[in-house]
């Protein structure tokens, strides 16, 4: 659905999700996480970075996580990436 994301990859509650500049050539888009970091810290929620180039989200909700948390956080994570985008 967005074309920043690059890779999604993890173990049970903890994800990553690659942010790239261009699917082909997976060039790292560590400035527009930066935005997207941003976003959605203004929008309520605190996200991490990590990876090589530190151009990874990383996911990690505590344990007592329900599916209206999850739902709040992939709507906020959707908003802030396609205001990245545009």
């Amino acid at each position: 659905k967005h074309r920043l994301i690059g890779e999604v990859r993890g173990m049970g509650l903890m994800l990553g999700i690659e942010l790239v500049k261009d699917r082909k050539t997976k060039e790292p888009a560590a400035q527009e996480i930066l935005q997207v970091m941003e976003k959605c810290k203004d929008k309520g929620l605190l996200i991490g970075k990590g990876g090589m180039h530190a151009n990874v989200i990383r996911i990690k909700p505590p344990l007592i996580i329900n599916k209206n948390d999850a739902d709040t956080i992939t709507g906020i994570l959707d908003e802030a990436l396609k205001e990245t985008e545009q």
